[in-house]
């Protein structure tokens, strides 16, 4: 998430320092040889040649006919120049130095707000802040992005709080001037919310979001918010809306709905929710989902849309779970033959969890197809749990009760 918020709130682009915006008529004066080299270094930084405008600039520093006010000039370009350079190291050391010098307000505001962002691009969020608060002391425009950065050092620092009071600030600002809130600004108003466990307001910041920039990552994002707050009705109905929005793109997504449905007691929804996931290849048909399309499928009572999951899933598994299942399915649908040998192979793989149920289930189903031995031994096995015994015992009596008069009818068929 830290990645994308680093996208989301970059540092703000340097503009290179002119001494238009520097040097007002309270300002110093540059002397007549170093406002020509620092005029010259501008024009190789506009040409991209930022080799030539340290050389020119670092030939004069701290020259003995310099003024304080050129020295520190030259250092606030310096360090311009080193940021170009990538040396960030060597930027921080050239605009400190600026400090150094009793320098104008318009100069100071300028290498606070250079300073602050240099650092932020160090990582250095502690010795960023105080600059970029200097730098908003003395901002008349653009307070908001100044806010915003500042939000962001608190973020880095864990400042969750701080850093959404800032937030708030630059975006409280623009909604008064009628003007849409940044994307980047309230994605890590959310962000900081959520840290801070508010999700009341991280709510209230997720439907700005969904109001000016409707992207499906904020329905899902508010359909979270609401589970976190155990509102499942209106988790439900935001993932439903996705799904009807064509907003689904994970697996997690898919599953986590069809999830709901489960619980909620929609198996139909639910299954409905997978097989369309499955179908668009977005939930892989492995163990876990064939079983849960399944499951849905059973409590819905949709035996035989079950049949084709189930058949899927026990043929990739290692224990006989998923072929006990199986073979339930086809017993509901009284297909006696295929429910046993189901039944048959899981008990073999091994692993059940309710052997007896399944002791059972393939007794039944042995009965109804007159197969009366197998079927008694069936039920002895069921019997040997003693929490069942007594049903196990009585499916025995009727078994061996079903085989007599099998065979007295036989015999009366055929008296020879």
């Amino acid at each position: 998430m830290m990645k994308c918020l680093r996208v989301l709130i970059s540092i703000m682009m340097f503009l290179s320092p002119g001494l238009a915006n520097i040097a007002h008529a309270d300002s110093p004066s540059l002397t007549a040889r170093v406002y020509k080299v620092i005029v010259a270094s501008q024009t190789a930084l506009q040409k991209n040649n930022t080799d030539s405008a340290q050389k020119m600039l670092e030939d004069i520093v701290d020259s003995k006919s310099n003024s304080p006010y050129d020295n520190a000039m030259i250092w606030h370009m310096l360090g311009y120049v080193y940021y170009q350079q990538g040396t960030l190291g060597k930027s921080v050391d050239a605009l400190e130095k600026v400090f150094e010098f009793d320098i104008p307000v318009t100069l100071s505001n300028s290498n606070h707000k250079m300073l602050g962002q240099v650092y932020m691009a160090r990582n250095h969020y502690s010795d960023a802040l105080p600059h970029l608060r200097r730098w908003l002391e003395n901002e008349s425009d653009n307070k908001e992005e100044v806010y915003a950065l500042i939000a962001h050092c608190h973020y880095e620092l864990k400042q969750f709080k701080s850093a959404a009071s800032n937030l708030q600030s630059a975006i409280d600002s623009y909604i008064a001037q009628n003007k849409k809130p940044k994307e980047a600004w309230l994605n890590l108003l959310q962000a900081s919310l959520a840290q801070m466990n508010d999700m009341k307001h991280r709510i209230e910041t997720i439907k700005m979001l969904l109001a000016w920039f409707p992207k499906k990552e904020y329905w899902l994002a508010l359909a979270s918010a609401y589970a976190q707050l155990e509102k499942m009705d209106k988790y439900l109905a935001i993932l439903a809306l996705s799904e009807r929005k064509d907003l689904l793109s994970t697996e997690s997504q898919f599953v986590s709905l069809a999830s709901v449905y489960f619980a909620e007691g929609a198996p139909q929804k639910a299954s409905q929710i997978l097989e369309e996931g499955m179908k668009k290849g977005v939930v892989q048909r492995n163990i876990r989902n064939l079983r849960f399309l399944a499951s849905a499928y059973t409590m819905a009572r949709e035996y035989e849309a079950a049949l084709s999951p189930l058949r899927a899933a026990a043929e990739q598994a290692e224990d006989g779970e998923l072929d006990i299942m199986l073979g339930n399915a086809l017993y509901q649908l009284a297909r006696w033959e295929e429910a046993s040998t189901a039944l048959v192979q899981g008990l073999n793989k091994g692993g059940v969890k309710q052997t007896t149920t399944a002791w059972l289930m393939l007794g039944q189903c042995l009965v109804n197809l007159k197969q009366y031995d197998e079927a008694i031994a069936a039920f002895e096995q069921a019997a040997l749990d003693e929490e069942r015994s007594t049903q196990a015992q009585q499916w025995i009596k009727y078994a061996r009760y079903e085989k007599e008069r099998q065979e007295k009818l036989m015999l009366e068929a055929d008296p020879s």
